[in-house]
């Protein structure tokens, strides 16, 4: 699970630390054949757990800045790649490409569509829903009749 994550968004293996932590966070929250009817978390806390704060592993995150730590014209936000949660508080855990460093943020958005591209250093938008006006009818040629699929 680990190694798709990191490849499906092509985070830089340093990161395998993050990925593990936030796979077993999923796994703890998933049904198993190991405990019947419920989650792992759920039979050791007792609570059913929430997953609405489960987002895409290695996805564009944009943390809010606060005022007191930017002028008037500066960003409101800073662009940066999902890493998990944070250990300390409820909070994401997020990195920071441009500046290269771990922020952690309660105020975040999220674009799950996008990744970042590590060669380039931007955003970019990845396929994971086809689009259907971009598929066209391939023709496949069988001798001298054409077969359209």
């Amino acid at each position: 699970m680990v190694r798709c994550m990191i490849n499906e968004k092509n985070i830089p293996k340093t990161f395998w630390p993050e990925a593990v932590n936030w796979a077993v966070h999923i796994l703890n929250r998933c049904p198993t054949f190991a405990v019947k009817d419920i989650t792992p978390e759920e039979a050791w806390s007792g609570i059913k757990p929430s997953v609405s704060h489960f987002r895409i592993f290695g996805c564009i995150a944009y943390a809010h800045v606060p005022d007191n730590l930017r002028k008037k014209l500066d960003d409101k936000s800073v662009v940066c790649v999902h890493l998990g949660l944070s250990e300390e508080s409820k909070a994401y855990k997020l990195y920071d490409p441009i500046r290269r460093r771990i922020i952690v943020s309660k105020d975040v958005m999220f674009d799950e569509f996008k990744q970042w591209n590590w060669e380039s250093k931007t955003a970019e938008k990845t396929n994971l829903i086809v689009d259907c006006d971009e598929i066209e009818t391939s023709a496949v040629s069988a001798g001298n009749e054409t077969i359209n699929e």
